[in-house]
């Protein structure tokens, strides 16, 4: 069945014509390319999974596949096309809003080297700002769940002609593919390795050797901060529980991230996996990610988590005050953060709390943000600047109000304030916010005893990387400075209305 057929196009850059069924050929040849990732901290170089999987499926179909891990591996393509080797179809992921001038690179880089090669693009930024990307070089946009999108463009090819955006008008409402193939990956994989360290200071795993892989996709939830949602259209989606049993026997790592948006949400299929994985022998080490409010609705599946190795647990506590948590539209409150962090310590998982640092914070904000991270002695506390993301409610509202201080997609990493503070200057927030940071990993901190069970290297290697961060983002928040200063003399040179 041809692909405008089975899926019809959404939002084409114009309509579709015959040029659209010109050399529109099965495809032989596939390569899939996984991008560089803008981030400072957050993300560990993890396995490539959405591309294991299509490489899977592509088999499956009888492509023969070649993937290039760009975070690892820069100068992949031209090494291919130096070997004479020309793809019948390119596929690139997106993932977050600074990633979409990288893979505009790619697909330039890629339409150099590879005139005639139609090229797919898909993935969360994608479906949630297609506009964004440079359609010259890119053939088509897939929007949303894209597994069945994917095996029929290995059936059939892209239609040539201008870039299509189109979108699986039906996506399925169970998250199921086929193991995914990590024999793909197998020249990259001593390099997969997780940021969450381990307590004593150690990488966690062996040698910090992570494998990744998911339960669910998606999230029931509306947070108006959070892109997750949008970007999967919605959809809350679980895999089949002996799908997920394959995979885990599949994988050769001893230590396993579990990559979910949030892994708990459905108690009953969190509860049954768990039986699965105990039943089956799997023996892995695990961190995931959790609700404060699951955990105090289900504290006895965190225990049968636990038997079964979950170790770590990211834990989205956002905000210290349950006023603000309403203001996220979070549906949890202050109470709730704190029991769930004491049944987490009461079963022996570490949690890593992450708290949102928003705009409208004074000075004595900050200090209650401390004062929560050092009551509590967590160990590895992560606060972010609230960052809206296009797509997001928050974005929205912020936009509207005039309140984006710069569009650049290099600081939309979780790791600058790109909002005008609203009892601050911006100059003066970004000072606060260093501080709080400084005062999280402070020896005032460590030798008090309220950094939980973090060892003294661990301490110390932190205390090291977190000074060295500052130093970089205050050179790079210079930019930021210049923008919002030509905003402000923008604003004053306006003529007024009469």
């Amino acid at each position: 069945m041809a692909v405008g057929l089975l899926f019809m196009p959404k939002m084409p850059e114009m309509p579709p014509t015959d040029e659209h069924k010109i050399k529109n050929m099965p495809p032989r040849r596939v390569l899939l390319l996984f991008p560089q990732l803008n981030n400072l901290v957050f993300f560990g170089v993890y396995e490539p999974l959405v591309m294991e999987i299509f490489s899977a499926i592509a088999q499956e179909e009888g492509c023969e596949v070649e993937l290039v891990d760009l975070r690892l591996d820069p100068h992949g393509c031209k090494r291919l096309a130096r070997r004479g080797y020309v793809p019948d179809l390119i596929a690139l992921t997106t993932h977050g809003f600074p990633e979409v001038p990288i893979v505009n690179g790619c697909a330039r880089n890629c339409k150099q080297l590879w005139p005639e090669s139609p090229i797919v693009i898909g993935g969360g930024q994608a479906t949630v700002t297609p506009e964004l990307f440079e359609k010259q070089y890119i053939d088509m946009i897939v929007r949303g769940p894209g597994e069945r999108v994917w095996r029929n463009l290995c059936r059939t090819g892209i239609p040539r002609g201008p870039c299509l955006t189109i979108e699986d008008p039906e996506p399925p409402r169970v998250y199921s593919y086929p193991v995914p193939d990590r024999k793909i990956t197998a020249k990259y994989r001593t390099h997969y390795k997780t940021n969450i360290p381990h307590h004593t200071g150690r990488a966690w795993g062996r040698g910090g050797r992570t494998g990744f892989t998911l339960l669910t996709q998606g999230c029931p939830f509306r947070c108006s901060f959070c892109v997750i949602w949008p970007a999967n259209l919605g959809l809350y989606r679980k895999r089949p529980i002996p799908e997920i049993i394959a995979d885990l026997k599949s994988m050769e790592e001893d230590y396993i991230y579990l990559g979910d948006d949030n892994t708990f949400a459905d108690a009953k299929f969190a509860g049954e996996l768990a039986d699965a994985i105990g039943a089956s022998g799997i023996k892995k080490e695990i961190s995931s990610y959790c609700r404060a409010d699951h955990i105090c609705k289900h504290p006895e599946l965190l225990q049968k988590w636990h038997d079964i190795g979950l170790r770590y647990l990211v834990i989205g506590i956002e905000a210290v005050k349950t006023e603000k948590l309403k203001q996220f539209n979070k549906k949890t409150d202050q109470e709730q953060n704190v029991n769930s962090l004491k049944i987490l310590r009461d079963i022996g998982i570490f949690p890593i709390p992450h708290i949102l640092i928003t705009q409208d914070m004074t000075a004595a904000d900050f200090d209650d943000v401390y004062r929560f991270i050092e009551e509590n002695k967590f160990e590895y506390p992560v606060t972010i600047p609230l960052t809206p993301l296009p797509g997001t409610a928050d974005y929205a509202m912020y936009k509207t109000q005039g309140r984006i201080v710069t569009d650049k997609l290099d600081f939309y990493t979780f790791m600058y304030n790109v909002i005008e503070p609203t009892s601050m200057s911006l100059r003066e927030f970004d000072r606060q916010y260093d501080r709080l940071i400084f005062r999280t990993w402070s020896w005032s901190r460590y030798l008090r005893g309220n950094c939980g069970k973090l060892s003294f290297l661990g301490f110390v290697k932190w205390w090291a990387f977190v000074r060295l961060l500052v130093l970089q983002l205050r050179w790079k928040r210079r930019e930021i400075y210049r923008a919002a200063r030509q905003k402000t003399q923008a604003v004053v040179m306006r003529p007024a209305a009469l």
